[in-house]
C-alpha cells in the first residue's frame, strides 16, 4: 500500500479531516490533498511528524512495515500478521489471562495439549 492510501487510511479511522490534519502539521489543505492523490510526497521532515502525528513509524506510512504501533503493543509481528478470528482472540485473550494467575508453567502446558490434538 503506499503512502497516499495510508495517509488517507489513516486520517479516516482517526476521523480528521484534510483540514485539521493540515492546521495540526502546518501546511496547507491543497498540501494534504496533494499528498493523499498521489501528486506529492512530503519531504522527510514532514513524513517523521506525519508518523508521530498518527503514532506509526515512517517504514509503516512507506508501505515497508505493515505493523501499526497499536499492533505491535498488542503482540503483533512482522513476520506473523494475520487476522484472527472472535473465538482465536477469545482463547488469545485467556491464555493470557491463565499466565497471569498461574505463571508461564500452566501456559506451557496448555501448549503441550493443544500439540497433541494435532
Amino acid at each position: 500500500m503506499n503512502f497516499a492510501i495510508k495517509l488517507k487510511e489513516l486520517r479516516e479511522i482517526k476521523n480528521i479531516s484534510q483540514a485539521k490534519l493540515a492546521k495540526d502539521l502546518n501546511v496547507s489543505i491543497g498540501c494534504v490533498g496533494m499528498w493523499e492523490s498521489t501528486k506529492q510526497t512530503p519531504p522527510a521532515t514532514k513524513l517523521i511528524q506525519i508518523a508521530n502525528y498518527f503514532d506509526v513509524s515512517v517504514d509503516y506510512l512507506l508501505g515497508h512495515n505493515e505493523i501499526t504501533s497499536e499492533e505491535r503493543k498488542a503482540g503483533a509481528s512482522e513476520t506473523k500478521k494475520i487476522s484472527i478470528t472472535p473465538i482465536e482472540d477469545e482463547m488469545l485473550y485467556l491464555f493470557r489471562e491463565i499466565g497471569k494467575k498461574h505463571g508461564e508453567q500452566a501456559q506451557q502446558a496448555l501448549i503441550t495439549v493443544a500439540e497433541k490434538m494435532l
